[in-house]
């Protein structure tokens, strides 16, 4: 049997050799013979939470045989993010989809080559298929109309699958985003880097806005409750325009990636995600009823017959108050000392606020803390 490669401590340590190792420790053991590797991190403003790595690869025969590139992921060499990955089994739950559930979930993502995590450290790495020949959309322009709705319906498709079936093979035990515990854990999160975000971006708060993110501090985990009391699927988690791929033309060809924070949620909470953070505001107001009727359509006919159209735009609805809790909890604690990081999180969060703004989400705040 193959021997696997250690867990890299760094890009550095990705080596011809390492690569070899790890293709044939995750059943390639005919890979072909490896030159070199020119190793880049493109994961600057995108992979907040960890290193993206591309690995161009040189072959010894010039036929090659083996594709011109793959990605690695490895741990943020951020302290900070470091102790947050752990604390919230970011790394621990993409690797347990990619071994687990990867195979079976609709929505596609890169195959997975070669993978590795450290129960005691959190320390993992992925190989995995690189999907960079396919188009991606900047987050900070925003996706149009047809990219939009292309991703709404893409993850209908998954959510449906899984609807108020998340006790059944392959879902049943994964991570449940919604449990109690993990409820009381995000307000505590979102209640310690309020303060911070707020010292960071306070500027883009409109006083109202800014009055509406302190008073749901604490009473996130009642909204959160209130969310659990609906439907709940398989979830992304992170379902943004960063982690998407579209294929070329109309062939409808859709991947995602970085499924750190995917689990047992509310479906909805991927839609309004998705429609508050990378959408243009303009073309969110413009489209965002179409997209929720085709998501509705998708999910109904797969098997959520006894959910309204009613309940599922009031469960977007919803769903946006949560939506602070990202740009908060990010805006407080990661590494965003790069200009394309900085940039990403000013437009995550003006968009975010004007979605829950226009929605007029703040209904859904419960009225008391802790209620």
């Amino acid at each position: 049997m193959p021997v696997a490669p250690a867990i890299p401590e760094h890009e550095n340590a990705i080596t011809a050799n390492w690569i070899q190792q790890a293709m044939a420790a995750g059943g390639r053991p005919d890979f072909p013979a490896i030159e070199s590797v020119a190793v880049a991190d493109i994961g600057a403003g995108v992979g907040m939470v960890g290193k993206i790595l591309r690995c161009r690869l040189t072959y010894r025969d010039s036929a090659g045989g083996g594709p011109e590139s793959i990605i690695v992921k490895l741990p943020s060499a951020h302290p900070e993010t470091l102790q947050v990955a752990k604390r919230l089994q970011l790394y621990q739950r993409e690797y347990a989809y990619y071994r687990q559930l990867a195979p079976h979930v609709p929505l596609r993502s890169p195959a997975l080559l070669y993978g590795d995590f450290a129960d005691d450290s959190h320390r993992f790495v992925l190989a995995l298929e690189d999907l960079g020949a396919m188009t991606t959309v900047d987050q900070i322009d925003g996706a149009g109309a047809t990219p939009a709705k292309v991703a709404v319906r893409a993850v209908a498709g998954m959510h449906g699958l899984y609807w108020d079936k998340v006790n059944r093979p392959p879902v049943s035990g994964f991570h449940d985003s919604a449990s109690r515990e993990r409820r009381l854990l995000t307000q505590a999160a979102y209640q310690a880097n309020l303060r911070p975000a707020l010292n960071r971006f306070g500027a883009l708060f409109p006083s109202r806005m800014r009055r509406l993110a302190e008073e749901y501090g604490p009473r996130v985990a009642a909204h959160l409750d209130d969310i659990a009391a609906g439907p709940s699927t398989f979830t992304h988690g992170d379902f943004r325009l960063d982690n998407m791929f579209f294929g070329a033309g109309d062939n409808g060809d859709f991947a995602v990636v970085d499924w750190q924070v995917c689990g047992i949620a509310s479906g909805l909470r991927d839609v309004a995600y998705f429609l508050s953070s990378s959408v243009a505001t303009e073309v969110r107001r413009e489209i965002e009823r179409e997209a929720l009727a085709e998501y509705y359509d998708i999910i109904h006919s797969m098997g959520a017959e006894d959910f309204t159209f009613e309940q599922c735009w009031r469960s977007y609805r919803q769903n946006m108050l949560g939506c602070f809790l990202t740009p908060i909890i990010a805006g407080g604690q990661l590494d965003l000392t790069g200009d394309r990081s900085r940039q990403l999180a000013e437009v995550f969060l003006r968009r975010t606020l004007t979605a829950i703004e226009d929605l007029e989400a703040r209904e859904f705040l419960p009225g008391r803390p802790g209620s």
